[in-house]
């Protein structure tokens, strides 16, 4: 399998001061695997989370055209970002079908934009998967119940026991709704934050349900996990940490992403909430900003090219589209006749980060050789990893969230005043 590939020629820092880190960040994942926080990377190859995968999709109802997840933030990207990635962005315009469902995750409770969901889809033929570790977390069970009286007032059956499948923790508001109504349940390790449940149940159930291979995700995290422990700097993943952590200390707090790949976004909008979710405490953590190519070219470039230098930069590229298109031999200019999109796009991302560099900003460059399970397994891994080693250079848990439990706490209170 082709190697991600990382550039950090144009990333502004010597490599001899990110290797000044590698000792702390030897010693950053030797307490990760000594610490239940580790468990993130044991799950890729824990066979029995895998077999109870395998036999509830095998045995999953074959009749469903539409698999809806009600999660959110970590319990709803990480399913998303794969299905994205491994089955394309017009993936949930196509009509659904038994056997290629299409795949919902409405990630959040605007009424609006869920009630249009529900009414859309027959509660028969649709698979439910709801997760929460902690059984408890209000979007979750105000999708759960919103939905049920959606459809229940619509006077439509719906098959909790057969259509339904909960991934919960052992204790929780989700475990006693699931046991009363006889729902089946995936595990939710308790050790894994959710944030970092891309390869659990969480991530893996519902791209399983609508085709991703996902024994070939799990497959290139392995890879990447091996390559980032054969190396002295932990490879892509130490690195990254490092020199994230070296423009924070020269003043850049901002971390942009430019992704050419619109099938790679959602996996910008996964890593944009773990980094933040992460880093982001006691002063400490860049602001992560996804920006798409070539859109963000025309609304963001001007201020990353002649704005502050308060930034870094990380490509996203992707050598070889999976589709292409040809431009007609008669288009006005004429330097486009017969080219490919790809090919215009690749002179658009090309062109961008050189007036980056020539603007004297620091960039890194990430290029998958294509699209794959195992690329995209590779790369999910490897911003694990990243944010994990990062905690500890920026002097921060990553694993756990102070400031989004206030704002939980704060919001149970005005509703059980209202």
């Amino acid at each position: 399998m082709a190697a991600i590939d990382l550039d950090l020629r144009r990333a502004g820092v010597r490599v001899a001061s990110l290797k000044r880190r590698a000792r702390r960040l030897q010693r950053a994942l030797r307490d990760l695997d000594a610490s239940p926080d580790g468990a993130f990377l044991r799950v890729i190859g824990d066979r029995a989370l895998q077999r109870e995968l395998r036999e509830y999709v095998s045995g999953a109802p074959g009749d469903v055209t539409d698999v809806v997840q009600l999660g959110i933030g970590g319990s709803s990207l990480g399913g998303q970002a794969l299905c994205t990635a491994l089955l394309g962005p017009g993936y949930m315009a196509a009509a659904g079908r038994p056997g290629r469902p299409r795949y919902w995750f409405p990630d959040n409770i605007d009424p609006e934009s869920f009630g249009a969901l529900l009414d859309r889809l027959d509660p028969r033929r649709t698979l439910v998967h709801v997760v929460s570790k902690s059984g408890g977390t209000l979007e979750t069970l105000a999708q759960l119940h919103a939905a049920l009286e959606h459809w229940r007032a619509a006077r439509r059956r719906v098959p909790l026991r057969r259509n339904w499948v909960i991934t919960t923790g052992h204790a929780g508001p989700l475990r006693e709704f699931a046991d009363a109504e006889g729902i089946p349940v995936l595990s939710a390790p308790a050790e894994v934050a959710g944030r970092f449940s891309v390869f659990t149940a969480s991530g893996l159930l519902v791209p399983a349900l609508c085709g991703v291979p996902v024994s070939r995700v799990l497959a290139g995290a392995r890879d990447m996990e091996s390559r980032c422990r054969r190396d002295a700097m932990l490879g892509p993943a130490g690195r990254l940490a490092a020199l994230h952590h070296e423009h924070q200390r020269r003043g850049r707090r901002i971390h942009v992403e430019l992704i050419y790949a619109d099938a790679l976004l959602p996996v910008g909008d996964w890593f944009r909430q773990i980094w933040a979710e992460s880093l982001g405490k006691d002063g400490e953590g860049p602001t992560p900003v996804v920006a798409r190519g070539t859109t963000d070219q025309h609304s963001q470039l001007q201020l990353y090219v002649d704005g502050p230098d308060d930034k870094l930069y990380t490509a996203l590229l992707v050598d070889r589209p999976r589709r292409d298109l040809r431009v007609g031999r008669r288009a006005e200019p004429a330097y486009i006749r017969g080219k490919s999109l790809g090919a215009i796009l690749d002179a658009e991302a090309r062109g961008t980060l050189r007036a980056l560099v020539e603007a004297g900003r620091p960039l890194a460059v990430l290029r998958l050789p294509r699209i794959t399970a195992q690329t995209i397994g590779g790369l999910l891994l490897m911003q694990q990893l990243q944010t994990a080693l990062a905690g500890p250079l920026y002097g921060v848990n990553p694993f756990d969230q102070p400031g989004v439990e206030a704002g939980k706490r704060a919001a149970r209170r005005l509703l059980e005043r209202s």
